[in-house]
């Protein structure tokens, strides 16, 4: 085992992400976890990928992910969330799945390349599937790194047409103070109404969903709010 690292592996919480299979889309998810301030595990049995990969993350390592022994060395255990990203091989997938829930972790995402494959996976204890050609590494990683983003539509190579939860910090706020985020507000979803084009003094509440519109990066910053 091999293992290139610029921090140590102690004290993981549940912000903290392992991504088994460093292929296009696992390297893809890494890197962008990382990006947006998430300590990330890359792990391969593949030592070039693991040195491409090495200078861009928290730790990267070489192993068998088959070998339950090895995954237990590096503590896998303690990451709340492991993506195994090895859609090309389902037999190793499943095997490792079966390896993460013995162990204990309380999240595991499998990459899978059709919907039987993604059927029997959740069925052996994936708690979610991601269907290969559905959903690209740096969309799973926004979706994980920002829970209250609840969806994404693309508009331009910069722009984005968002729902989103809103936040707890930001309950009680007028609408208004989204402008420092450069988002505008289109809709407020509440469970007994919605509110077309809300007027800038309307006051967010606990359990609305918002339908926002604005450059990605300021939707996921909003999204990434406690």
């Amino acid at each position: 085992m091999a293992r290139k690292s610029k921090h140590s592996m102690k004290g993981q919480t549940e912000q903290e992400f392992a991504v088994i299979g460093l292929g296009r889309f696992g390297a893809s998810l890494a890197r962008r976890l990382e990006e947006m301030g998430h300590a990330t595990l890359g792990v391969d049995s593949n030592m070039a990928w693991v040195q491409a990969i090495s200078d861009d993350i928290t730790s990267a390592i070489a192993l068998d992910a088959t070998n339950e022994d090895a995954l237990q060395e590096v503590d896998i255990a303690s990451f709340g969330t492991v993506i195994i990203a090895m859609a090309d091989d389902f037999e190793t997938s499943a095997l490792v799945t079966t390896y993460l829930k013995g162990l204990g972790v309380a999240r595991v995402i499998c990459l899978a390349k059709s919907h039987r494959h993604r059927s029997i996976l959740l069925r052996i204890g994936a708690d979610q599937v991601i269907v290969s050609d559905e959903d690209s590494g740096m969309r799973l990683a926004e979706t994980l790194a920002a829970p209250n983003l609840l969806e994404r539509v693309l508009l331009d190579a910069e722009h984005s047409l968002a729902e989103l939860k809103a936040p707890s910090s930001l309950v009680a706020q007028p609408v208004s103070s989204l402008a420092r985020h450069d988002v505008s507000v289109l809709l407020i979803q509440r469970p007994d109404r919605l509110l077309p084009s809300p007027h800038a003094e309307t006051r967010l509440e606990q359990g609305d969903t918002l339908f926002v519109v604005g450059q990605r990066e300021k939707l996921l910053e909003i999204a990434s709010l406690p």
